[in-house]
């Protein structure tokens, strides 16, 4: 997996114009390459048609090339609030992710907020973007972020949030000790004399199929106990419950049905990551809405069968990306939800359609039924 990997040193150089943004390749002092992905095609359930007519959603997309690259930076400050980091007093432009640029732009050192490098501090590595506490987001910037650097033999410290139980549990699992870390506060600036930043934390990755990152995910699948023999008899519905974000008023009449009809209803933020893992490997059908607790499809074992429900306002291919990533195949059921305008967050204003949802997944079982050994 890392065979091809290559170390660039170079000299930093800072881009001359002083109005221009500053990029990591201005700045960084070592560029290495880590992974690579091609573009690929979305693998859909029957290339996306099932008996009846119904299509799947994101038929004819394709996932993005990427070099993924690993960077080394001097002397730079991180500014806690939107993760982004500046050399000399100027913004790292693309250390942001999804920030308002002219946010970005405007954003200067604050001698009253920032933290000093302490004396002998070790090299930092970056892990983390803004929403820290982002069950989708940890898995999918900093599982595999944390995982090159432990396959480099990196010895330095952390760079990271205030740690929930379960983002300590994952820090543990890949090897690293969350007392040897620089614990950081929103509203503060930290100052860091030598910092390893991966492109996956800045979401680089999001639509671009990486082994690095399916090697990451079994490989901490491994440690939890899966041995990739489980039977998979499971056919899962995961319930949002009572997250505010893009909630459908009536889930819990969906997630009943979907009981009646032979599926284990789960809220995976009530289990450890270790159990989740254990769990979702014995997955034969994954039915759930675009949310955090679908990043448990880095659990899933190969051939595990995918029914994602895409609201309309917020038609975002990342989990088809890591079901392709780690070859499950995917069903996007596009969910009408009267909402007109991009939203990440919006509340539907209409109902799940709970009897077509029903027959839905029946097929979907079918078609698992005949595909998962």
């Amino acid at each position: 997996m890392f065979s091809f990997a290559r170390l660039f040193r170079r000299k930093a150089s800072v881009a001359s114009d002083p109005s221009a943004p500053l990029t990591l390749a201005d700045v960084a002092t070592t560029m290495r390459v880590l992974d690579s992905a091609q573009v690929q095609p979305a693998g859909l359930v029957q290339d996306g048609c099932l008996p009846g007519g119904a299509h799947s959603l994101f038929r004819g997309w394709q996932s993005k090339p990427l070099i993924l690259r690993q960077y080394e930076l001097e002397d730079v400050v991180l500014d806690r609030n939107l993760m982004v980091f500046l050399k000399d007093g100027r913004p790292i432009a693309d250390t942001s992710y999804l920030q308002p640029p002219q946010a970005v732009a405007d954003l200067t050192v604050r001698e009253d907020d920032l933290v000093p490098a302490p004396a002998g501090q070790p090299v930092m590595a970056a892990c983390f973007d803004h929403w820290s506490t982002n069950y989708y987001h940890w898995v999918v910037h900093t599982v595999p972020t944390l995982f090159s650097l432990r396959q480099s033999g990196f010895e330095g410290g952390l760079i990271l949030p205030q740690l929930t139980p379960w983002q300590e549990e994952t820090v543990r699992m890949n090897g690293f000790d969350p007392a040897r870390a620089t614990i950081t506060e929103p509203g503060r600036q930290y100052a860091f004399r030598k910092v390893i930043y991966t492109d996956c934390v800045r979401g680089a990755a999001d639509f671009s199929p990486l082994p690095t990152s399916r090697a990451a995910y079994h490989t901490l699948a491994a440690q939890a106990g899966v041995t990739g023999r489980e039977p998979r008899t499971l056919d899962l519905f995961i319930e949002r419950g009572g997250a505010s974000n893009r909630l459908m008023p009536n889930e819990a009449d969906l997630a009943q049905a979907l009981a009646e009809a032979g599926f284990t209803v789960v809220r995976p933020e009530t289990l450890s990551v270790a159990d989740q893992m254990r769990l979702f490997a014995k997955a034969r059908l994954v039915v759930g809405a675009l949310g955090a607790g679908m990043a448990n499809l880095a659990w899933c074992r190969p051939g595990t069968v995918i029914c994602e429900l895409v609201p309309q306002q917020h038609q975002n291919p990342c989990n088809l990306t890591l079901a392709m990533q780690m070859g499950l195949p995917y069903w996007g059921e596009l969910i009408e939800t009267g909402v007109e305008e991009e939203s990440h967050v919006a509340v539907s204003q209409k109902p799940f359609n709970v009897p077509e949802l029903v027959h839905r997944a029946r097929q979907l079982i079918m078609y698992a039924q005949a595909q998962v050994p």
